[in-house]
């Protein structure tokens, strides 16, 4: 007995000891990760608080000038009440919101804590799927950065479809990581009974409808699918890569066919987009189709606005947008050491970590399928605001893993400095967001005065105008809803026609004079229209088409000597090799003849800013052009109904349209 008292005592330090040994052993990130991996679920919850404070202290009750929100609530309005099918933009979104259009009616305060749910979803999806497969460190890191983010939480309180998407793209780890990631997995059952289906069948099955509905959340989705293909190559499970095409395809193809069954065809989903983004510029078609120089060039231009400026912005870096309302420049240094990192975390996660390379290819894809497709001018940083979450995962996962190699161990609290750098710098943004949204009160609030007096006549005509006025303008989404549901004609653009077209008729039939409009002045204007045919645009010059007549060629040579006549079309087509092929030509009735076709009554013709940041003077002129170009032909086709605002605070006219002045 006295024996082995003796021997417990003497064990007993040389225990301790071990104990201590293993402890001075751990590395920071294991130290941390034991510390948040044992109260993850405490951690979370205090993140998912921190989410929902600030989705309400970021609430916004106005509807966004972007026009695209409003369009989703329309969307889902017809196909309620009308069973239309959204068809150009992607579908789920709206058939979503159409279950809130049911219960509520369309208030755009349900629309919006719509928006706020699929934010707070997303958190929670995220930490379930990644809950254990990648280290608590960067999890908790992704979320907290996302949970402060008002770039992102902006969306909490906006009817755009990027909450809904961030909702959707989660979905896709939360069910590849449990049933496809590992080897292991091929044989997890999904049911607790067994079924007479294969498990593997109904696991791919999953993966098809998950991935359709992404694509259906938003056209952007397919890299989702793309992503799946990619895991599977890396990993070479060639069958397994086969299986995910087929039955995406099996299950896409179920969708289009109940479309059919019950809607007309609309086509493959986002195909009418793309083929708008294959063109040189989205609103001038006749400019042709983008060559592979082209799209190159648009790639890398999107990749310096995006990372340089939208990205570094989101991370509280920079302004994306100066005092000044112009953009901030961009910086390629940045861009590429954003690829470089991104590059380096795909690297070191494909041997270390299968989930959080997954992430990486997912972002990656969708990031570069993204500036390759979208045209520059969008410049807006909702186009890659859902990547947010994955991006800081793939970089400070980079980090991460660089850190966490063997000589470079004894550094791993560095990752900190970036991580409080970003924090701290996301919530100096956040507060002065927060400010911002504490002075809204109303739909109207905060308001320039070019969308304040343009919403007011919405409103106006909405109240005021009979239920069978169609009203033209230029953002008809954002009009219905501030009208209470009235519909809009939308002028999107100035179309204009075949100008080859014109200058063929011109050399056959000689039929034109073409007038330099810097020469006609207002004495000899009233003269001139009454020979109208059509005005051309060449660069920057614009010219008045006019009929061939001797009579109006003598007036010209005998009493207008200041009027510079083109009457040759080879003296015309020499102007127009020095406009850099910008040339257009405009028929008056051709404009008309989409309005009468709509039986558009009215029009509202306003002053919305080309920079909203800015009161220059220049303006969205695209309803007055479609305007002036009719009324050179038809000068008493519009009559004067009402202004809102003074004349020089940016008013908003309405029109009525006289169609009983124009010839059938």
């Amino acid at each position: 007995m006295h024996k082995n008292k003796k021997t417990s005592k003497k064990k007993k330090p040389v225990q301790v000891q071990k104990k201590q040994l293993q402890q001075v052993s751990l590395s920071f990130f294991d130290r941390i990760n034991e510390l948040l991996g044992r109260h993850d679920l405490l951690w979370f919850a205090a993140i998912f608080g921190i989410t929902l404070l600030n989705s309400f202290l970021l609430y916004d009750p106005r509807v966004s000038a972007g026009g695209d929100d409003s369009g989703y609530i329309l969307a889902a309005h017809d196909f309620l009440h009308q069973q239309r099918f959204p068809a150009f933009q992607a579908p789920l979104y709206p058939i979503a919101l159409s279950v809130i259009d049911l219960l509520f009616g369309m208030s755009l305060a349900a629309f919006k804590a719509f928006s706020a749910g699929c934010i707070l979803a997303f958190v929670a999806l995220t930490f379930f799927a990644y809950r254990r497969l990648i280290p608590p460190l960067l999890l908790f890191i992704t979320l907290l950065l996302t949970s402060i983010n008002s770039h992102v939480l902006y969306y909490a309180s906006q009817t755009y479809s990027e909450a809904f998407y961030m909702l959707m793209q989660s979905l896709l780890p939360l069910l590849f990581f449990k049933y496809f990631i590992n080897d292991s997995d091929i044989d997890k059952p999904i049911f607790n009974q067994k079924s007479k289906i294969p498990d593997y069948l109904l696991r791919f099955l999953l993966l098809g409808i998950t991935l359709v509905g992404i694509v259906m959340a938003r056209n952007i989705g397919y890299a989702a699918l793309l992503t799946v293909i990619a895991f599977f190559i890396c990993y070479r499970k060639w069958l397994n890569a086969g299986r995910a095409v087929l039955y995406f395809v099996i299950c896409m193809a179920g969708v289009n066919l109940l479309k059919m069954m019950l809607w007309e065809n609309t086509g493959l989903q986002g195909s009418e987009q793309v083929a708008a983004f294959l063109y040189k510029d989205l609103y001038r078609p006749e400019y042709g189709r983008e060559t592979l120089i082209g799209f190159l060039e648009r790639f890398w231009v999107n990749s310096n606005q995006y990372l340089s400026r939208f990205f570094m912005a989101m991370l509280g870096f920079r302004e994306s947008i100066t005092s000044e309302g112009v953009f901030s420049p961009v910086k390629p240094t940045i861009t590429v050491i954003v690829y470089l990192l991104g590059l380096v975390g795909i690297y070191f996660s494909h041997r270390n970590n299968k989930a959080l390379f997954f992430t990486g290819l997912f972002a990656g894809i969708s990031i570069v399928a993204t500036f390759f497709i979208v045209h520059t001018f969008w410049n807006q940083s909702r186009m890659i605001v859902t990547n947010f979450p994955m991006l800081i995962m793939v970089l400070f996962g980079a980090l991460y893993y660089f850190l966490d190699m063997k000589p470079f161990k004894s550094f791993q609290i560095v990752l900190l400095v970036p991580f409080f750098l970003v924090f701290f710098c996301s919530l100096s943004d956040t507060v002065d967001a927060v400010k911002k949204a504490q002075k809204l009160t109303d739909e109207y609030s905060e308001l320039t005065p070019d969308w304040r007096h343009y919403l007011t006549a919405s409103a106006w005509a909405g109240e005021n105008l009979p239920d069978s006025a169609l009203v033209a303008c230029r953002q008809p989404a954002i009009s219905s809803i501030y009208a209470k549901g009235k519909r809009f004609y939308r002028i999107g653009r100035v179309n204009s026609s075949n100008f080859q077209g014109f200058l063929d008729r011109w050399a056959t039939d000689e039929t034109y004079i073409a007038i330099d409009s810097k020469t006609i002045t207002e004495e000899v204007y009233p003269y001139l229209i009454r020979y109208y045919r059509a005005r051309a645009v060449l660069g920057s010059d614009f010219y008045l088409i006019l009929e061939n007549s001797e009579t109006l060629k003598e007036d010209i040579e005998n009493h207008m000597p200041n009027i510079r006549a083109i009457t040759s079309v080879e003296e015309f087509k020499t102007l127009t090799a020095q406009a850099d092929n910008q040339l257009s030509v405009f028929y008056a009735d051709s404009l008309l003849a989409p309005l009468r076709r709509a039986n558009v009554t009215h029009l509202i013709a306003a002053n919305l800013r080309l920079n909203p940041y800015i009161k220059d003077g220049n303006t969205i002129n695209t309803v007055e052009r479609t305007a002036m170009f009719i009324q050179e032909k038809y000068p008493n086709i519009f009559t004067f109904v009402q202004r809102f605002g003074e004349n020089n605070d940016e008013p908003a006219d309405i029109f009525q349209i006289n169609w009983e002045l124009i010839e059938e």
